[in-house]
């Protein structure tokens, strides 16, 4: 009776202590337009391997700017220490459901209410919250045990009907710790799978992963009968590979089995085409965090307010041919591309010449001198073609190694270079490795003295486009990897000082699946970034182009997609604002040239 009572009195004084500041009670509730929600299972709550990796969870969350955070496994935690951790990525409230095993919780940049702590029936118990209008249950059910998984799902479902809306708005956030079945295909091409899960249940008596020495699908299914969409399953493509959420790279010195999908997130039909964007957010950064991947999904709660486009006229054909990539405008020489070996000028009187023959060239950028640097892929190195004619070599390699290809290059307002370095195509002359001798496609930077410093090796596939937005807090990199399952996504990291990135900061901006990928993007003054991207025609079995997709994407400072427009060419590599008044976008397509008038200025140089 005791132990009840305590569980009650503890229950009360965390419903009392959900952090609500002075400064929060005090401001009036916000209307938010979307609710960027993240799923995380930390792993035994940073008790082992702690540091960096504590550390580095909690820049990269700050980074990634979330409204929710679900968390699971929060082990030895206090509600003053996931308030601390709340904090630390903007988040005024938070609820713990328990301060003794394996408990769950949830922060919010938003008030909660109607707190509940169900322990009764759940191996780790349930935790029930409304933020914003939408019921969010914080899932972590029976690790080991299908029928307690199956018994856990029954149990949220009668506490589902209690609730008192007629068509509540519902999210399961967590770790389901079960399979799905629309991820049967995958376990059964498995061939280690089951063996792994016969060892555990032949470990422990009390251990009932299979079913009948076949995995179970009821938990999930069970879910799923109660009308529930799975929302990575639902915006996943065919084309591409299975991912899954568990086991993750930091627990690979240990036996947890293959990849597998154990976390999940749910809407309630009446949440269902609220749903914006949702992910699996692998990538080397989150290898590390955690034994889980963490799950994300943006959902809108309300019709975006009107906005005026940032375009003020429609796409027009200025040329088709000479005009494959890096376009950079020069206030008297006009536009310069590159395309068919060289680069060309289209000049203030709508003229086209050769202006370098032989260029080998990709990227292309004005300093602020107004010499021109060149990435000149063909001859894989960086180049600064002075005002008389003169080339000066930049960087030719790094570390006794040639480059790959330099493809696209930034500046920042110090003076320093970014370059990108794919191979595309052949890779039997790479030469450029890591220290443990894998094969890197890069970024580096080049400082003004001369020096040479890789700032990304391995944490995108195949870095192409490249940009730093207008106040140097953060840098950009096109992942573009065409290869089939290759990486198709737009990375922002934040950009120190010193030149370097903190790899714990990445965040994914934009996944565009299973077509084109990102490459070439620029900025505008007000600090919005125009990514060239897309296919209109598939590429298959590499890309896809259903529905067409090619064009410019707009988006916001904080990496919201504003607005895109269509190019009706093949395939949109690159832009560049030029202009008398720095309000003309080119754009590079399929070897064709087209402008589009803009409302605000871009960065020229």
């Amino acid at each position: 009776m005791s132990d009840v009572r305590s569980q009650i009195v503890f229950s009360i004084l965390l419903t009392l202590l959900i952090c609500v500041p002075a400064a929060a009670q005090s401001g009036s509730e916000p209307n938010p337009e979307k609710l960027r929600v993240i799923s995380h299972n930390v792993w035994y709550g940073f008790t082992q391997k702690t540091e960096p990796r504590y550390s580095d969870w909690k820049r990269w969350m700050k980074a990634q700017s979330p409204d929710v955070v679900s968390l699971q496994e929060l082990n030895t935690y206090t509600e003053e220490r996931l308030q601390a951790d709340a904090q630390s990525w903007d988040h005024p409230y938070c609820v713990l459901l328990k301060e003794d095993g394996f408990p769950t919780g949830i922060t919010s940049r938003y008030p909660i209410t109607d707190v509940k702590r169900i322990r009764q029936g759940f191996h780790h118990g349930l935790l029930r919250c409304r933020i914003q209008g939408i019921w969010f249950y914080v899932i972590h059910f029976h690790p080991s045990d299908f029928q307690r998984r199956i018994d856990e799902a029954a149990l949220l479902k009668q506490d589902v009907e209690s609730l008192p809306d007629e068509n509540p708005k519902v999210v399961l956030a967590g770790d389901f710790n079960g399979f799905s079945p629309a991820d049967k295909k995958q376990y059964d091409s498995d061939e280690l799978l089951v063996p792994f899960f016969q060892g555990l249940d032949q470990k422990s008596r009390t251990a009932r992963n299979l079913n009948d020495g076949k995995l179970d699908y009821g938990g999930i299914q069970a879910i799923l009968d109660q009308g529930y969409t799975d929302l990575i399953d639902s915006r996943r493509s065919p084309q591409l590979p299975f991912v899954g959420t568990f086991p993750a790279a930091l627990v690979s010195d240990q036996d947890h089995g293959t990849d597998r999908r154990l976390d999940y997130l749910f809407v309630s039909p009446s949440l269902r085409d609220q749903v914006d964007s949702v992910a699996i957010l692998r990538d080397p950064c989150t290898e590390m965090l955690s034994d889980h991947i963490p799950v994300t999904a943006t959902i809108r709660l309300r019709e975006p307010d009107a906005k005026e486009s940032v375009f003020a006229s429609t796409p027009e054909l200025l040329q088709e041919t000479g005009a494959g990539e890096g376009p950079a405008w020069h206030p008297r020489l006009g536009l310069l591309t590159s395309g068919e070996g060289n680069i060309n000028q289209l000049d203030l009187a709508g003229r086209q010449s050769v202006w370098m023959r032989d260029a080998g060239s990709n990227g292309l950028r004005f300093d602020e001198q107004g010499d021109l640097v060149i990435c000149q892929s063909a001859q894989r190195r960086l180049v600064r073609r002075h005002q008389d004619g003169s080339l000066q070599v930049l960087a030719d390699h790094f570390q006794n190694m040639k480059f790959n290809n330099p493809n696209d290059l930034a500046m920042d307002a110090k003076g320093r270079i970014y370059f990108t370095d794919p191979r595309y195509g052949d890779r039997s002359s790479m030469e450029m490795r890591d220290d443990s001798g894998v094969l890197v496609e890069g970024v580096y930077r080049v400082d003004p003295d001369g020096s040479i410093d890789r700032i990304i090796t391995n944490e995108v596939d195949r870095p192409n486009g490249i940009a730093i937005s207008t106040d140097n807090r953060f840098l950009f990199v096109a992942d573009n990897n065409n290869s089939h399952g290759g990486a198709r996504k737009l990375w922002r990291f934040d950009l120190n000082p010193d030149g370097g990135i903190d790899p714990a900061t990445q965040r994914l901006i934009h996944d565009w699946g299973s077509t084109r990928g990102p490459d070439g993007m620029k900025l505008d003054t007000a600090g919005r970034l125009y990514v060239a991207a897309g296919l209109n025609r598939p590429n298959l079995p590499h890309e896809t182009a259903d529905p067409p997709t090619a064009g410019i994407y707009v988006f916001s400072p904080a990496g919201e997609l504003l607005e895109f427009v269509a190019i009706p060419r093949d395939e949109t590599t690159n832009c560049a604002f030029g202009g008398e008044d720095g309000k003309t976008l080119f754009v590079t397509a399929g070897g064709s040239l087209w402008s589009i008038r803009t409302t605000t200025p871009g960065q020229v140089f």
